[in-house]
């Protein structure tokens, strides 16, 4: 009877398609989470303006108040409304990686 030789060698680092398999393997990136990770990963920078007058700074944080948003997530949807690309606070918020 003739005898069978069988490899169980799972290592393909030597073959030639090996790599064209791994990347056919690899999952596709999210750009949309690849850019919110970026967000939530960036070093945090203190952000203030010069100052201003009292009754804007109280207006800004009564109209927080009355919106039921921090006055970080105002900012974020003035921002927004300017035309500027924020993603949502729980996308870019890094307490939450």
């Amino acid at each position: 009877m003739a005898k069978v030789s069988v490899n169980l060698d799972d290592e393909l680092e030597d073959e030639p398609g090996s790599q064209k398999l791994k990347e056919l393997a690899a999952p596709l990136p999210s750009v949309s989470k690849a850019k919110s990770l970026a967000l939530k990963d960036a070093p945090r920078v203190q952000f203030s303006f010069t100052n201003v007058p009292e009754p804007i700074k109280e207006a800004f944080a009564r109209e927080a108040r009355k919106r039921g948003l921090t006055k970080k997530e105002l900012l974020y949807e003035c921002l927004r409304a300017g035309g500027i690309n924020v993603p949502a606070s729980v996308e870019i918020d890094g307490r939450r990686r």
